[in-house]
């Protein structure tokens, strides 16, 4: 166990007496596709780092339909921030695809950040950046038109990928992280919004979509159309 710590992130770096103790309190937790691993309001047990596959968190609004935060995709984790409460999550965690997870009690981790100032920085650190992605998204919903917040997740991702969009390049390939309406929810939009406007942009040949691979033909074009939408 203290081998699949080490390989994350979250825990590289940390000594061999430090990964002793969270593997103490860690255990495997493979997921089925589809299957709901917590649902919003359950209590806190701890939090979950992805070894593979891909989980979708949720919140359910006032009319009973279900609006995905986020996506975390291999070597991410989730849940981190509610082990300091000690209450009950504020999201539903379910497995898009077949997912290993590695659950980590809350115990272990809060018994290593007293005795560990570095490991509580990084703990800091690494909820600090999902804060940043979520003022981001918040940003987009309340500032940002469709056209805008599809280009921007499109250029995101496209980004995220690295080499496939190196610094300069007028054209790249983005693979969905998710099925459309799973992206579309994420965006805060209705999935045929979605596909309206990759319809769009492919038809002024700024893109080619082939399932959930698109092919961004003109990145510094969608990038001037970002700016000014």
């Amino acid at each position: 166990m203290s081998g699949l710590l080490a390989r994350l992130p979250l825990f590289s770096g940390l000594a061999p007496e430090q990964l002793g103790v969270l593997a103490a309190g860690s255990r495997l937790s493979p997921q089925r596709k589809g299957e709901i691993l917590f649902h919003q309001g359950d209590p806190v047990r701890g939090f979950f780092s992805v070894l593979s596959g891909q989980m979708q968190l949720t919140v359910s609004t006032a009319d009973g339909s279900e609006k995905v935060v986020e996506i975390v995709a291999a070597g991410e984790s989730f849940g981190e921030a509610v082990v300091f409460e000690g209450l009950r999550y504020p999201v539903t965690a379910t497995a898009l695809v077949g997912t290993e997870l590695l659950a980590v009690s809350g115990e272990a981790v809060l018994a290593l950040l007293d005795r560990d100032p570095a490991f509580a920085r990084r703990m800091l650190a690494n909820m600090a950046i999902r804060l940043r992605r979520l003022v981001r998204d918040v940003e987009s919903y309340s500032l940002r038109s469709g056209v805008q917040r599809v280009i921007g997740f499109l250029l995101h991702e496209a980004d995220a990928d690295g080499p496939a969009a190196a610094p300069g390049a007028r054209e790249c390939t983005v693979l969905l992280p998710a099925r459309k309406h799973v992206v579309a929810s994420r965006l805060n939009l209705a999935p045929e919004t979605l596909s309206r406007v990759l319809r769009m942009l492919a038809a002024e040949g700024l893109v080619s979509v082939a399932g959930r691979r698109i092919v961004l033909h003109d990145v510094p074009g969608l990038a001037a159309r970002l700016a000014w939408q």
